[in-house]
């Protein structure tokens, strides 16, 4: 068994993201996911309250505050918000989007599945394998999300082109579910992503 499958039977501790002395107060009003996967929520009438911090690091904030380190690996981690798992800054706590261009930079890929509902399969928490289709009807760059050997779903067709040409080039990524509902994968070099879901371990 592979450290990955080993610790796709364990579930990450749950955080409250925030900086530290600092509550969190979420007050939103909706939810909505945009085209490329970002989730955007809206405040309330009037904002959001004093000493509200939000739990999302806004784009300024994720490209200040998240690095790669000396070994070449980011100062993220998954953890566990409100029933999903998230990446997360290590220092803040506080969760990355999934479309942050700081991500793709450091070679990590994280994304909302499509297709789901049609898909033979359902995505569950852990390790995962991406599939090219190169010759898929509807979209070229087609990249599939299997789980033992059953396909549960497609990578974001806004996001597939560049990463279709990253595994057309015959760059390994390894891939694992962090979300089943809604169903949500990352994927980067096995040891960036062994470092992102470490601290899954006891």
């Amino acid at each position: 068994m592979g450290l990955l499958d080993w610790i796709g039977r364990r579930r990450p501790p749950a955080v409250s993201p925030g900086r530290a002395g600092t509550p969190v107060k979420p007050v939103l009003a909706s939810r909505r996911e945009t085209a490329s996967g970002i989730t955007v929520s809206a405040y309330t009438a009037g904002g959001p309250p004093d000493g509200y911090v939000s739990p999302y690091l806004s784009a300024d904030e994720a490209e200040e505050l998240v690095h790669l380190d000396d070994r070449g690996l980011p100062n993220l981690h998954v953890v566990e918000f409100r029933g999903e798992w998230w990446l997360a800054e290590t220092s803040t706590g506080r969760l990355v989007n999934a479309g942050s261009r700081v991500l793709r930079r450091m070679g990590i890929w994280s994304v909302r599945v499509r297709g789901d509902e049609h898909a033979p399969g359902t995505l569950r928490i852990g390790p995962a394998r991406l599939v090219r289709e190169p010759d898929n009807e509807f979209d070229a760059n087609a990249v599939a999300i299997y789980q033992d050997g059953i396909r549960c779903g497609y990578w974001n067709k806004g996001a597939a082109r560049s990463l279709a040409k990253i595994l057309d080039n015959g760059q390994e990524m390894s891939t694992y579910a962090i979300s089943a509902r809604p169903p949500k994968v990352i994927a980067a070099e096995q040891r960036v992503l062994t470092h992102l879901v470490g601290r899954l371990r006891p």
